[in-house]
């Protein structure tokens, strides 16, 4: 957790304008408006390689429920199957 939180302060930091070290994993991000908070969510997308549901962006309070939220993807990204093949996909068909 250790590391997605402090991968998430680094994107977290250039929207509070604050610095990484100075959020903590109980702050408060009720104050950000919802602009913020998808550019957090786009970026946290790119940094970690999941899809973050809209849904649930606004449902995020602390930077804690935003690292858990985060590693319930990367865990789920992991644990899924694994797209097909191009063989798989002519074994289908034929």
């Amino acid at each position: 957790m250790r590391k997605v939180f402090q991968a998430l302060c680094q994107i977290l930091s250039g929207i509070l304008g604050v610095s990484p070290d100075l959020i903590a994993l109980d702050a408060s991000l009720s104050s950000l408006k919802y602009q913020e908070l998808a550019s957090a969510a786009i970026a946290c997308e790119k940094t970690f390689h999941i899809e973050m549901e809209d849904e649930r962006i606004k449902e995020l309070c602390t930077p804690e429920q935003w690292a858990d939220y985060i590693l319930k993807r990367i865990a789920d990204r992991d644990n899924a199957a694994p797209a097909p093949t191009e063989k798989d996909r002519e074994s289908w068909y034929y």
